[in-house]
């Protein structure tokens, strides 16, 4: 009887009631052009129709592995257990909800192999909502350094889209404290170790947007957790934010609910002077020009927008503007080029930084 392969990629899973996409989620999944793979599912005690889609998966495909809870035991702890029954060289997450395009694993397992140094990489991605999809990520920077400095100040990493080397994900594994920001304490803890993430600049997943989403029902909770991530972030390698400024942080900077250009002022002086031991000067600067501008497409005033900018060196405005204009049409015409190849009609794109174009000429 011939031994069955040893998997180059160990996919994981974890769902609780997730009937409506799951199906489609695991088909995405076997149609991969990349063969050597198990899928470790957890069923986290579902009361849906789940258990019943994941038995058929099952029973059609060996490579299925399904595992059920006997407590409901959240994601962080599901997925830890995950973890602890792969056996690829590799660990990549998937959401029962997600689309994977079919060559993401052929592209992922490719960069990581190419790519030794790196612990953990993401990738670009579509999302979708109601029917509409558009680009994701577009015109960001991929560098660790880049990464690590927007840490600081947002979660840059898609968690679904991940893919990482196995004694990595199992040596760091999640923290079972953490109901809904369980992947930006992993990543601040990698980056706090010097472990080398990056993003593969291709569009090789469709992410889901809907109301069930965690994002979109635990705010609160969120600003609780993220806090207590980022206390001890900037603790190790920067310094603690004050009372008020930690404040200002959670609404005004990752969750970006009130736009106070002034206290942004203060908050990026303040950051950029502690930086400069462990922090790449210029990647501070980037992980803040990304905030100003989420600040417009949110609605702030064009000429307290201008007044922020005053904090950056014009040398650096223009070259970032070009970059990032250059950057996100190519991410967003590989997305169309994507969608064109399984068959979307129509992708969106938003046009990038248009308040920072006729200021850059300018200087």
């Amino acid at each position: 009887m011939k031994k069955p392969m040893k998997p180059d990629v160990s996919i994981i899973m974890s769902v609780y009631n997730g009937e409506t996409y799951l199906k489609e989620a695991i088909e995405s999944v076997r149609n991969q052009s990349f063969r050597n793979w198990e899928l470790i599912v957890i069923n986290d005690c579902s009361t849906d129709s789940t258990a019943e889609i994941l038995a058929d998966f099952a029973s059609k495909d060996e490579r299925i592995k399904v595992h059920t809870n006997e407590i409901n035991l959240k994601l962080p702890a599901s997925l830890n257990k995950a973890i602890s029954l792969c056996v690829g060289k590799y660990i990549a997450r998937m959401d029962a909800d997600d689309i994977c395009l079919p060559e993401r694993f052929e592209r992922q397992y490719k960069f990581m192999e190419e790519n030794p140094d790196v612990a953990l990489s993401s990738c670009r991605f579509m999302t979708v909502k109601n029917g509409v999809y558009a680009s994701g990520g577009a015109g960001g920077r991929c560098d660790f350094e880049a990464l690590r400095a927007m840490l600081l100040v947002v979660n840059p990493i898609l968690h679904p889209g991940v893919i990482a080397k196995a004694e990595v994900m199992k040596k760091f594994n999640y923290d079972i404290t953490l109901t809904c920001t369980e992947d930006l304490e992993l990543w601040t803890r990698m980056a706090m170790e010097n472990q080398k993430m990056q993003i593969l600049p291709e569009c090789l997943l469709i992410y889901r947007l809907h109301d069930k989403q965690i994002t979109s029902t635990t705010r609160e909770r969120q600003r609780t957790e993220v806090l207590r991530i980022q206390r001890k972030y900037y603790g190790t390698l920067l310094q603690e934010m004050n009372e008020e400024m930690q404040a200002f942080y959670i609404r005004g900077i990752y969750f970006k609910e009130q736009a106070d250009i002034h206290k942004f002022i203060k908050y990026a002086k303040w950051l950029k002077g502690v930086a400069g031991k462990n922090f790449d000067k210029r990647a501070v600067n980037y992980a803040l020009f990304e905030i100003l501008a989420e600040y417009k497409r949110c609605g702030a005033a064009k000429m307290d927008v201008y007044k922020a900018m005053l904090i950056f060196n014009p040398f650096f405005l223009v070259k970032e503007v070009i970059r990032r204009k250059k950057t996100a049409r190519g991410d967003i015409e590989k997305c169309k080029q994507v969608a064109k190849n399984i068959g979307l009609k129509q992708i969106s794109g938003r046009k990038e930084f248009p308040i920072f174009e006729k200021q850059a000429a300018g200087v």
